[in-house]
């Protein structure tokens, strides 16, 4: 297998496999969240043997100048809550046309809030990145990582337009996969 799309959640997933169900074997899970994400991601790369990994899910804007369903590309994560001397920065190359942009890997939604203050603020904050690409990097699979914007940072979760940030996912990865 060349490439493996990885989502948080299925639901995550429904975009792109409503427009392409013949990758469902190129499909996997890897859970919400550092611990789940790392675990899962580990055992797919073992079970499929891919060459590269792409992340793929929703995501919290902190730039303001990203609107909700736009969908970015992540070349720059790190965990957001380790003090800096701990803090390990992933990049990865870009693959797509989508705006490139940095993202935070967060224990819970909002955490990014408090650094509002730092200049090294990223655009994006989401839950798994920087675990899935420890892993890859361990295994020494190339990683990539594209998200949809959900929601804002501060929004409270019944303002999150989950299905819009899925739908664009699902159509933005459509039209990168259909352009390699």
């Amino acid at each position: 297998m060349t490439t493996l799309y990885l989502f948080p959640t299925s639901k995550e997933a429904e975009g792109l496999l409503s427009r392409r169900a013949d990758l469902k074997s190129q499909v996997g899970f890897v859970g919400v969240g550092m611990a789940e994400a790392a675990a899962s991601t580990a055992r797919l790369i073992v079970e499929h043997r891919p060459r590269r990994v792409v992340l793929c899910g929703i995501a919290g804007a902190c730039d303001e100048c990203l609107r909700v369903g736009e969908v970015v590309e992540v070349v720059s994560d790190s965990v957001a809550e380790l003090p800096a001397r701990f803090a390990l920065k992933y990049h990865s190359e870009p693959i797509t046309c989508l705006p490139k942009v940095s993202s935070f890997t967060v224990s819970r939604t909002g955490a990014s809030l408090p650094l509002c203050g730092d200049d090294a603020l990223p655009s994006i904050e989401q839950m798994e990145g920087a675990a899935v690409a420890a892993v890859a990097k361990q295994l020494g699979v190339d990683f990539h990582h594209i998200r949809a914007i959900s929601n804002r940072v501060s929004d409270d979760r019944s303002a999150w337009r989950i299905h819009e940030a899925v739908e664009a996912l699902g159509e933005a990865l459509k039209v990168e996969i259909e352009n390699e």
